[in-house]
């Protein structure tokens, strides 16, 4: 399995699901886990119009996701990284630079030909992990309803990669992304 496209992903994932995901304070990443792809540069859609242009940019990639029928624009900085079979993607606003911390959406990917598949944390699911004890309050917090992931970068490896063939943790339909010709 290649390691592409997850720029799209995270920025189409938080759009697309109306509701306000996990977040964490501290990236998924360090320096050292970071993988660089360039067949993740180009455009990307989703069947809804939703457009992408992916850039690569510093260590990461910038996007820019174009939303069907509207002139305005947000963008994104995305890290690509792989934890042991897995590859994830860490992304974070460039649109809003008036919050006081940079949430990090964190999401699984995969790619299957020109088809990008994104999963992020799936809310409910941490919401019903923290209740039951199975998200260690190391990880977890919450804020007007929204999940605050509080964990340093290895600990919320180390959860994250614990759930990561869980399909219970992740949002499946948060979309797939065709890459444009």
């Amino acid at each position: 399995m290649r390691f592409t496209m997850p720029l799209i992903f995270a920025a189409a994932a938080a759009l697309l699901i109306g509701c306000a995901p996990a977040v964490s304070i501290h990236p998924l990443y360090t320096p050292q886990d970071l993988v660089a792809d360039s067949s993740l540069e180009g455009q990307w859609a989703a069947s809804d119009g939703e457009f992408w242009q992916v850039q690569r940019s510093g260590d990461g990639y910038a996007v820019t996701v174009f939303h069907a029928g509207e002139t305005s624009a947000e963008a994104f900085n995305i890290h690509l990284l792989r934890l042991k079979d897995t590859e994830f993607a860490d992304a974070t606003s460039k649109s809003n630079p008036s919050l006081g911390i940079t949430g990090h959406l964190l999401a699984r990917i995969s790619l299957q030909g020109d088809d990008l598949r994104v999963a992020l944390l799936d809310d409910d699911w941490m919401k019903k992990a923290v209740k039951s004890g199975q998200a260690p309050q190391s990880i977890t917090g919450e804020e007007n309803g929204q999940i605050i992931l509080t964990a340093p970068t290895g600990d919320l490896q180390r959860f994250v990669l614990q759930h990561a063939a869980d399909a219970d943790a992740w949002d499946a339909d948060v979309g797939v992304f065709h890459r444009m010709r």
